[in-house]
């Protein structure tokens, strides 16, 4: 594949490190440790200099880096469930450029599926209810709202979702903020190719994507929350035991289904009883509930086999 664009667009790719086009645009070396960071400065240029079209321009260069690295150096990884079935990813970022390239990278893998792309937090929300993701690639810095505002969101809806933070924001009132939100993953925009897409497919095990030092954060700061208080008899009073059985049910990570099979209700029942429970805890997503229930001992015995 070329890059298109003319002289203009060839001597910008020529400062790119590591990137060697020929007159016709053919993509001749590329940094392949890091390809998505060619794509990201690739962008930059194109955007100074032709700017809506950079677009077009964009989605061109990151798929003729991106599919020729995975050609050449990653080997196609197994399907993403037993079925065959591709990891199915929303993007999440105000940047329609740096978007373009990731769903290039992205979608230059036989296990990863690129479903849609938002540029804001009612959109994200709107998306994640629409297409039902496995995994959600969110920015922190939206235009109507963070990204963590639309991680509890998403989450409120289909706690299933799996919620990876990709930004350029390294503090730590950021980063714990958005794991309390039930994100679970946290990565940086310089994070090399080959690891992002490791981690996401972590992510989509039910494992969790954190570089180590950022684990390290996290451990320390769990290590002076203090210890679980017993229940509150001012607030868990007001829960019936129904609601109680759903609270223990979420603590364990249940679906509504699941709970509905468990108590042979109906799926609109639960969620009825989830709301109830959000208000009169003073909470707002499944999240909060279940680490309010490891709080104040209602997680209760388990269910039998």
């Amino acid at each position: 594949m070329r890059l298109i664009g003319g002289p203009v667009a060839l001597a910008l790719a020529r400062k790119v490190p590591g990137l060697v086009v020929d007159d016709d645009g053919r993509v001749l070396e590329y940094d392949q440790s890091d390809p998505l960071n060619s794509v990201t400065l690739l962008t930059e240029g194109y955007a100074s200099k032709f700017g809506e079209a950079a677009v077009s321009l964009s989605r061109q260069a990151a798929q003729t880096v991106s599919r020729a690295h995975a050609d050449r150096l990653l080997p196609s990884p197994r399907p993403a469930d037993e079925k065959g079935a591709p990891i199915r990813v929303l993007l999440v970022d105000d940047h329609e450029l740096f978007r373009q390239g990731l769903a290039g990278l992205l979608e230059a893998q036989t296990d990863l599926h690129v479903l849609g792309q938002a540029g804001s937090v009612q959109e994200a929300v709107a998306l994640a209810r629409a297409l039902q993701p496995d995994v959600v690639i969110m920015d922190l810095t939206l235009p109507d709202g963070t990204g963590v505002e639309a991680t509890r969101a998403i989450l409120a809806e289909r706690p299933e979702t799996r919620i990876v933070c990709l930004t350029v924001h390294d503090d730590d009132e950021r980063l714990f903020a958005a794991i309390r939100a039930g994100a679970m993953g946290y990565l940086f925009k310089n994070t090399r190719a080959n690891d992002l897409l490791a981690q996401i497919r972590s992510v989509a095990r039910g494992e969790v994507g954190l570089a180590p030092a950022l684990a390290v954060r996290i451990l320390n700061e769990f290590s002076r929350t203090p210890p679980p208080r017993p229940a509150d008899p001012g607030l868990t009073t007001e829960l019936t035991p129904r609601e109680i059985e759903i609270v223990r049910e979420l603590t364990r990570g249940a679906s509504n289904r699941q709970i509905a099979r468990r108590f042979v209700i109906s799926e609109y029942t639960v969620k009825n009883h989830v709301r109830n429970v959000l208000a009169k805890l003073r909470l707002r997503s499944r999240r909060e509930v279940a680490s309010y229930a490891r709080d104040h001992g209602l997680t209760g015995a388990p269910p039998p086999p």
